[in-house]
């Protein structure tokens, strides 16, 4: 068990570290849209700007991510199942909460950038692969 606990949160990191790359490149495609991107100046933005209040649930799941696995216990796989159902709401439109407000500001940029829809690709491809991990586990369990 404790094997699966450790891939979990082995698996929660790469999505973590998939989040932080679509952000960044969310970012790099409005970059036409940032005028003195001075890491300060762009802090300030994103954090006070109304502007930019729709990626501001992004960076909340992100941060909410990196606490949980900050933590030194052990992740369960209903934890890991409830992380990888705020992704796919947030960042697919899959589920709930979906955040239209994230998504309509989202998906444009993801059709105009090369880059963001590889990194939306890895993302997607990280967050299937726990998503199957986690029913090889809930089928596992139910054999014991």
């Amino acid at each position: 068990m404790a094997d699966a606990t450790n891939q979990l949160r082995l698996d929660l990191e790469s999505v973590s570290r998939a989040l932080q790359d679509v952000h960044k490149q969310i970012l790099e495609a409005e970059g036409a849209y940032l005028p003195g991107r001075s890491g300060l100046a762009l802090l300030d933005r994103l954090l006070n700007d109304p502007e930019w209040i729709w990626l501001r649930a992004l960076s909340m799941l992100i941060a909410d991510l990196d606490e949980a696995l900050a933590k030194d216990i052990d992740l369960t796989p209903t934890e890991a199942a409830t992380a990888a159902g705020h992704v796919r709401a947030l960042v697919f439109g899959l589920g709930e909460p979906r955040d239209e407000a994230f998504l309509s500001r989202y998906r444009p940029l993801l059709q105009g950038s090369v880059a963001l829809a590889s990194a939306h690709g890895e993302l997607k491809r990280l967050i299937d692969a726990l998503q199957a991990s986690l029913a090889l586990s809930t089928l596992s369990l139910g054999r014991v």
